[in-house]
């Protein structure tokens, strides 16, 4: 949904000459275009490439106020998904990581190795994984979607075990017994939710200096927690 390379004008501005409508081109087109700029061409190449979307905008009750973020997506329609929505979306993008322990930490086991022994077969297990955690987050969603809930306040761990539990209790259940054990599985998971999720921030910095945007982490550098959740003001947008 959201890169942080360079995306080149395609002429759709809006108020205040922000570019709204790009192009985010390859690696060739980028030296191309460069080469000519640098050698002073009269004919510099026409931007091409990916049509993006950019969003500009900033997070007004937060340290380091002031910053702007440029958000590029690919989601060109501002009805399938205004700048409000993905602005506020972006700001979850972490949790990808916690996705990430749930399959290798969790789901896979503590110090758990691929069983397979063959090429094939570990290709075959490598894509069981997510596909097995994509299957328990989707009924996770769907049972938070029935009960009116945030599908953050439930319990990934909690919702894996009782999974567990329910394939092997319903083993050689016959298939018109399915929806029964899928809403005892949903009602389970639901028993016990999570609290509400803090309103966390933490410093945009790195943990080793390169060659990079930000700077390095400090031992002052913490996660700050906040009563209200973050207010966001686009700058421009379709």
């Amino acid at each position: 949904m959201a890169d942080t390379r360079r995306a080149e004008p395609a002429g759709g501005a809006r108020p205040g000459g922000r570019v709204l409508e790009s192009f985010l081109p390859g690696p060739k087109v980028r030296g191309r275009r460069a080469t000519q700029r640098h050698r002073g061409s009269a004919n510099i190449a026409e931007p091409s490439g990916i049509p993006v979307r950019v969003i500009e905008y900033e997070v007004t009750n937060r340290d380091g106020k002031g910053e702007i973020f440029r958000l590029i997506t690919t989601i060109m329609n501002p009805q399938d998904a205004s700048a409000a929505e993905l602005a506020a979306a972006y700001q979850q993008r972490w949790e990808f990581e916690s996705s990430l322990d749930e399959i290798k930490t969790h789901q896979r086991g503590r110090g758990g190795v691929l069983r397979s022994k063959s090429p094939e077969m570990i290709k075959q297990e490598t894509w069981a994984l997510p596909l097995t955690h994509y299957a328990i987050r989707h009924l996770m969603c769907e049972a938070a979607d029935q009960a009116g809930k945030d599908p953050d306040r439930l319990s990934f761990m909690r919702s894996l075990r009782v999974i567990r539990r329910q394939v092997t209790d319903q083993a050689g259940f016959p298939p018109s017994r399915l929806r029964n054990a899928l809403a005892a599985t949903s009602t389970e998971i639901l028993e016990r939710l999570n609290p509400p999720r803090r309103n966390r921030s933490s410093p945009r910095v790195v943990k080793r200096l390169h060659v990079h945007a930000y700077r390095a982490k400090r031992p002052s550098d913490t996660t700050m927690q906040y009563l209200t959740p973050p207010h966001i003001h686009i700058l421009a947008a379709a």
